[in-house]
Protein backbone atom coordinates (compact mmCIF):
# COMPACT_ATOMS: atom_id res chain seq x y z
CA UNK A 1 0.00 0.00 0.00
CA UNK A 2 1.12 3.55 -0.76
CA UNK A 3 0.63 4.57 2.87
CA UNK A 4 3.50 2.29 3.94
CA UNK A 5 6.03 4.09 1.73
CA UNK A 6 4.64 7.54 2.49
CA UNK A 7 4.80 7.00 6.25
CA UNK A 8 8.30 5.53 5.95
CA UNK A 9 9.55 8.75 4.30
CA UNK A 10 8.08 10.70 7.21
CA UNK A 11 9.88 8.50 9.75
CA UNK A 12 13.16 8.90 7.87
CA UNK A 13 12.75 12.69 7.75
CA UNK A 14 11.96 12.95 11.46
CA UNK A 15 14.92 10.73 12.30
CA UNK A 16 17.14 13.17 10.38
CA UNK A 17 15.52 16.01 12.35
CA UNK A 18 16.35 14.27 15.63
CA UNK A 19 19.94 13.72 14.46
CA UNK A 20 20.25 17.43 13.65
CA UNK A 21 18.80 18.46 17.02
CA UNK A 22 21.22 16.09 18.78
CA UNK A 23 24.14 17.78 16.98
CA UNK A 24 22.92 21.24 18.03
CA UNK A 25 22.56 20.20 21.66
CA UNK A 26 25.95 18.50 21.62
CA UNK A 27 27.51 21.83 20.56
CA UNK A 28 25.67 24.04 23.03
CA UNK A 29 29.01 24.89 24.70
CA UNK A 30 31.09 25.03 21.51
CA UNK A 31 32.66 28.47 21.03
CA UNK A 32 31.21 30.31 18.02
CA UNK A 33 28.98 27.38 16.99
CA UNK A 34 26.02 28.29 14.77
CA UNK A 35 22.76 26.38 15.03
CA UNK A 36 21.77 24.32 11.99
CA UNK A 37 18.24 23.52 10.80
CA UNK A 38 16.90 21.13 8.17
CA UNK A 39 14.82 22.01 5.11
CA UNK A 40 12.11 19.57 3.99
CA UNK A 41 10.30 19.14 0.69
CA UNK A 42 7.20 17.17 -0.27
CA UNK A 43 7.68 14.36 -2.80
CA UNK A 44 6.00 13.87 -6.17
CA UNK A 45 2.22 13.61 -6.45
CA UNK A 46 0.27 10.87 -8.16
CA UNK A 47 -2.73 12.15 -10.09
CA UNK A 48 -5.90 10.06 -9.95
CA UNK A 49 -9.06 10.66 -11.94
CA UNK A 50 -11.78 11.91 -9.66
CA UNK A 51 -15.48 11.17 -9.86
CA UNK A 52 -17.86 13.35 -11.84
CA UNK A 53 -21.18 13.52 -13.65
CA UNK A 54 -21.27 12.03 -17.14
CA UNK A 55 -20.62 14.69 -19.76
CA UNK A 56 -18.85 17.00 -17.33
CA UNK A 57 -15.11 17.47 -16.80
CA UNK A 58 -13.72 15.16 -14.15
CA UNK A 59 -11.52 16.59 -11.43
CA UNK A 60 -8.03 15.33 -10.70
CA UNK A 61 -7.16 13.92 -7.27
CA UNK A 62 -3.53 14.35 -6.21
CA UNK A 63 -2.06 11.84 -3.77
CA UNK A 64 1.20 12.87 -2.11
CA UNK A 65 4.14 10.51 -1.62
CA UNK A 66 5.66 11.83 1.59
CA UNK A 67 8.62 14.06 2.35
CA UNK A 68 12.41 14.22 2.18
CA UNK A 69 15.28 16.29 3.54
CA UNK A 70 16.61 18.60 0.83
CA UNK A 71 19.26 20.47 2.80
CA UNK A 72 20.25 22.24 5.97
CA UNK A 73 21.15 25.81 6.70
CA UNK A 74 23.05 27.67 9.41
CA UNK A 75 21.60 30.38 11.60
CA UNK A 76 24.47 32.88 11.74
CA UNK A 77 22.91 35.12 14.38
CA UNK A 78 25.39 36.20 17.01
CA UNK A 79 25.80 34.27 20.25
CA UNK A 80 26.29 35.82 23.68
CA UNK A 81 29.73 37.19 24.55
CA UNK A 82 31.55 35.59 27.48
CA UNK A 83 34.32 37.46 29.28
CA UNK A 84 37.51 35.42 29.75
CA UNK A 85 40.12 38.10 30.45
CA UNK A 86 42.64 36.26 28.24
CA UNK A 87 44.45 38.75 25.98
CA UNK A 88 44.50 36.36 23.00
CA UNK A 89 40.73 35.74 23.13
CA UNK A 90 38.99 37.95 20.56
CA UNK A 91 35.27 37.95 19.77
CA UNK A 92 33.62 39.36 16.66
CA UNK A 93 30.69 41.63 17.47
CA UNK A 94 28.55 41.67 14.35
CA UNK A 95 28.89 39.87 11.03
CA UNK A 96 32.09 38.35 9.75
CA UNK A 97 34.69 35.63 10.15
CA UNK A 98 38.39 35.39 10.91
CA UNK A 99 40.45 34.26 7.94
CA UNK A 100 42.80 31.41 8.92
CA UNK A 101 45.30 29.31 6.96
CA UNK A 102 46.52 25.76 7.52
CA UNK A 103 50.06 24.45 7.01
CA UNK A 104 49.32 23.86 3.30
CA UNK A 105 48.17 27.43 2.72
CA UNK A 106 44.49 26.48 2.40
CA UNK A 107 42.11 29.16 3.64
CA UNK A 108 39.28 28.60 6.10
CA UNK A 109 36.95 30.90 8.04
CA UNK A 110 35.87 30.78 11.66
CA UNK A 111 33.97 32.67 14.37
CA UNK A 112 35.99 30.96 17.10
CA UNK A 113 38.17 33.65 18.64
CA UNK A 114 39.71 31.48 21.37
CA UNK A 115 43.22 32.07 20.06
CA UNK A 116 46.71 31.33 21.35
CA UNK A 117 50.35 31.76 20.34
CA UNK A 118 52.58 29.15 18.79
CA UNK A 119 56.37 28.81 19.18
CA UNK A 120 56.88 31.38 16.41
CA UNK A 121 54.74 33.94 18.19
CA UNK A 122 51.93 33.67 15.63
CA UNK A 123 48.27 33.85 16.64
CA UNK A 124 46.67 30.49 15.94
CA UNK A 125 43.33 28.79 16.53
CA UNK A 126 42.96 25.86 18.91
CA UNK A 127 43.35 23.66 15.83
CA UNK A 128 46.71 25.22 14.92
CA UNK A 129 45.61 27.37 11.95
CA UNK A 130 47.32 30.74 11.62
CA UNK A 131 45.13 33.85 11.90
CA UNK A 132 45.69 36.27 9.04
CA UNK A 133 46.33 40.00 9.11
CA UNK A 134 49.07 40.59 11.69
CA UNK A 135 52.82 40.04 11.99
CA UNK A 136 54.11 37.38 14.41
CA UNK A 137 54.14 38.37 18.07
CA UNK A 138 57.16 38.19 20.32
CA UNK A 139 56.70 35.36 22.80
CA UNK A 140 57.19 37.72 25.76
CA UNK A 141 55.01 40.51 24.35
CA UNK A 142 51.52 41.30 25.60
CA UNK A 143 48.82 41.62 22.96
CA UNK A 144 46.40 44.50 22.63
CA UNK A 145 43.54 44.44 20.11
CA UNK A 146 41.35 47.46 19.44
CA UNK A 147 37.72 47.40 18.37
CA UNK A 148 38.89 48.31 14.84
CA UNK A 149 41.12 45.22 14.69
CA UNK A 150 44.39 47.07 15.22
CA UNK A 151 46.85 44.78 17.01
CA UNK A 152 49.60 46.19 19.23
CA UNK A 153 52.41 44.33 20.98
CA UNK A 154 53.50 45.65 24.39
CA UNK A 155 57.14 44.67 24.90
CA UNK A 156 58.78 43.95 28.30
CA UNK A 157 60.97 47.08 27.99
CA UNK A 158 57.86 49.28 28.01
CA UNK A 159 57.82 50.00 24.28
CA UNK A 160 55.14 48.95 21.85
CA UNK A 161 54.85 48.22 18.16
CA UNK A 162 51.99 47.95 15.71
CA UNK A 163 51.41 44.47 14.30
CA UNK A 164 48.76 45.23 11.71
CA UNK A 165 45.02 44.60 11.52
CA UNK A 166 43.27 41.35 12.29
CA UNK A 167 41.45 40.33 9.11
CA UNK A 168 37.69 39.89 9.33
CA UNK A 169 35.80 38.99 6.17
CA UNK A 170 32.15 38.48 5.35
CA UNK A 171 30.11 36.85 2.59
CA UNK A 172 27.05 37.82 0.59
CA UNK A 173 25.42 34.57 1.71
CA UNK A 174 27.07 33.19 4.89
CA UNK A 175 24.45 30.42 5.01
CA UNK A 176 26.07 29.02 1.85
CA UNK A 177 29.39 28.34 3.59
CA UNK A 178 30.43 24.71 3.89
CA UNK A 179 31.00 23.40 7.41
CA UNK A 180 34.11 21.21 7.61
CA UNK A 181 34.29 20.65 11.37
CA UNK A 182 36.65 22.15 13.91
CA UNK A 183 34.60 25.39 13.96
CA UNK A 184 35.75 26.00 10.38
CA UNK A 185 33.97 26.93 7.16
CA UNK A 186 34.97 26.97 3.51
CA UNK A 187 33.66 29.28 0.82
CA UNK A 188 31.43 27.89 -1.93
CA UNK A 189 29.81 29.19 -5.08
CA UNK A 190 26.67 29.74 -3.02
CA UNK A 191 28.40 31.79 -0.33
CA UNK A 192 30.25 34.05 -2.75
CA UNK A 193 33.77 35.43 -2.36
CA UNK A 194 35.08 36.79 0.97
CA UNK A 195 34.92 40.56 1.34
CA UNK A 196 37.13 42.41 3.82
CA UNK A 197 35.11 44.07 6.60
CA UNK A 198 35.87 47.62 7.71
CA UNK A 199 36.03 47.14 11.48
CA UNK A 200 34.86 49.81 13.89
CA UNK A 201 33.25 51.94 11.17
CA UNK A 202 30.06 49.92 10.84
CA UNK A 203 28.20 47.27 12.80
CA UNK A 204 31.19 44.93 13.19
CA UNK A 205 33.95 45.37 15.76
CA UNK A 206 36.25 43.24 17.87
CA UNK A 207 36.21 42.70 21.64
CA UNK A 208 39.43 41.53 23.29
CA UNK A 209 39.33 39.18 26.26
CA UNK A 210 35.97 37.71 25.22
CA UNK A 211 34.62 34.66 23.40
CA UNK A 212 31.40 34.21 21.46
CA UNK A 213 29.20 31.45 22.87
CA UNK A 214 27.09 29.09 20.79
CA UNK A 215 23.77 30.54 19.57
CA UNK A 216 21.91 27.29 20.32
CA UNK A 217 18.76 27.88 22.39
CA UNK A 218 18.22 24.74 24.48
CA UNK A 219 14.50 25.49 25.00
CA UNK A 220 13.89 25.77 21.24
CA UNK A 221 15.78 22.53 20.59
CA UNK A 222 13.76 20.65 23.22
CA UNK A 223 10.46 21.88 21.75
CA UNK A 224 11.50 20.79 18.26
CA UNK A 225 12.70 17.45 19.64
CA UNK A 226 9.27 16.77 21.16
CA UNK A 227 7.56 17.71 17.89
CA UNK A 228 9.87 15.42 15.89
CA UNK A 229 9.36 12.57 18.34
CA UNK A 230 5.58 12.85 18.19
CA UNK A 231 5.61 13.03 14.40
CA UNK A 232 7.83 9.95 14.29
CA UNK A 233 5.43 8.05 16.55
CA UNK A 234 2.36 9.09 14.54
CA UNK A 235 3.87 8.03 11.21
CA UNK A 236 4.88 4.70 12.75
CA UNK A 237 1.23 4.18 13.74
CA UNK A 238 0.25 4.78 10.10
CA UNK A 239 2.56 1.92 9.12
CA UNK A 240 0.96 -0.32 11.76
CA UNK A 241 -2.53 0.58 10.55
CA UNK A 242 -1.56 -0.07 6.92
CA UNK A 243 -0.05 -3.43 7.86
CA UNK A 244 -3.23 -4.43 9.68
CA UNK A 245 -5.28 -3.42 6.65
CA UNK A 246 -3.09 -5.58 4.41
CA UNK A 247 -3.49 -8.53 6.75
CA UNK A 248 -7.26 -8.10 6.73
CA UNK A 249 -7.28 -7.97 2.93
CA UNK A 250 -5.14 -11.12 2.74
CA UNK A 251 -7.47 -12.97 5.13
CA UNK A 252 -10.48 -12.19 2.88
CA UNK A 253 -9.05 -14.49 0.22
CA UNK A 254 -9.03 -17.53 2.51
Amino acid sequence: MKALYTAATGMSAQQAQLDNIANNLANVNTTGYKRSALAFQDLYYQELTGGGVQGEAQGMVQMGSGTKVVGNYRNHSMGDLVTTGVDTDVAIQGDGFFRVVDENGQEFYTRDGSLQRNSLGELITTGGLVVQGISPLSIDGELGVGSNGEAIEYLPDGTQQALGLLEVVDFVNPAGLKSVGGNLYQETLTSGDPQLVQLGAGATQLSQGMREASNVDVAVELIEMIQAQRSFELTSKVIQASDEALQTTANLKR
